[in-house]
């Protein structure tokens, strides 16, 4: 994967997002990944998501009740604020 930008996940267990190129078909796509760090400091390696599968991710885990309702509620309401702060 290309990275384009990362941020540290909240949980403070050292894990980043990084978003960027995706790692198949010569980085033709973008992709989110969910990555660590190992014993030494160095990012492992973590798991691959397509962007164009976030959304429908999102909606099959909180149908799914692998979100909860107050993780969901959260969720639509930071997208409405992005939403409009870029208008």
């Amino acid at each position: 994967m290309d990275y384009e930008v990362f941020e540290d996940v909240s949980d403070e267990s050292g894990a980043e997002l990084i978003l960027g190129r995706s790692s198949w078909e010569n980085g033709a796509d973008t992709s989110l990944k969910y990555a660590w760090r190992d014993k030494n400091g160095k990012r492992a390696r973590g798991g691959e998501l397509p962007n164009s599968a976030l959304r429908q991710a999102a909606r099959f885990a909180a149908r799914e009740r692998y979100l909860p309702r107050d993780e969901v509620a959260g969720l639509a309401k930071d997208l409405v604020d992005i939403l409009a702060s870029t208008e």
